[in-house]
């Protein structure tokens, strides 16, 4: 669906940008990150609450590969933006974080976040490194890769399109959750 704004709203919306590109040009003389590209900024947010209680985690700044490590461990970080729900249980909906069906799906820790849909500002994070809750997340999402798979063969041709999700309540269920708060931030390591 189309939207369309204002001649002035557009001129309004320029300002914010040459503000925007401002602060870019100066963090990548200083830094030389671009902090537009891909989910950089993103990734400093998980950064500000993870290095809190795991100071040897760092984040990938290349386009391809791991979202970070920790140490040795390879660490895959999805965001997904939620809104405040006008009803029903909870302040926010549930999330789902999207992968490529055939792209690198099985890491050794998984980080995933909610972000407010309309601040931005992070709600929960669930940092997943025990070895049974990373394998029921692998085997979601291999299981929904299958079925991608399946329905290719079904149609006889590839989609083009190969997203697959994993849904927030298979967090509800792993095990030896520890939960903690940073930052206003709900942390939940399992």
């Amino acid at each position: 669906m189309a939207k369309y704004l204002e001649q002035s709203s557009l001129l309004g919306l320029d300002v914010y940008r040459k503000k925007i590109f401002e602060l870019r040009e100066e963090a990548y003389k200083k830094y030389n990150i671009d902090i537009l590209d891909n989910d950089t900024l993103s990734a400093l947010s998980i950064y500000e609450i993870v290095n809190q209680y795991d100071v040897d985690y760092n984040i990938n700044f290349a386009r391809n590969g791991e979202d970070g490590k920790s140490g040795k461990v390879l660490i895959e970080q999805k965001a997904s933006r939620v809104e405040k729900k006008k009803k029903g249980f909870g302040v926010y909906a549930t999330a789902s974080f999207q992968f490529h069906a055939m792209g690198d799906i099985e890491y050794d820790r998984y980080i995933f976040v909610t972000r407010d849909k309309e601040t931005l500002n992070l709600i929960r994070l669930y940092d997943i490194s025990i070895k049974d809750n990373v394998l029921k997340i692998q085997q979601h999402l291999l299981g929904e890769r299958k079925k991608w798979e399946d329905k290719n063969k079904q149609l006889g041709y590839t989609q083009k399109r190969d997203v697959i999700v994993l849904p927030e309540n298979i967090m509800f269920d792993l095990v030896n959750v520890k939960k903690q708060t940073i930052n206003n931030v709900e942390v939940i390591q399992a």
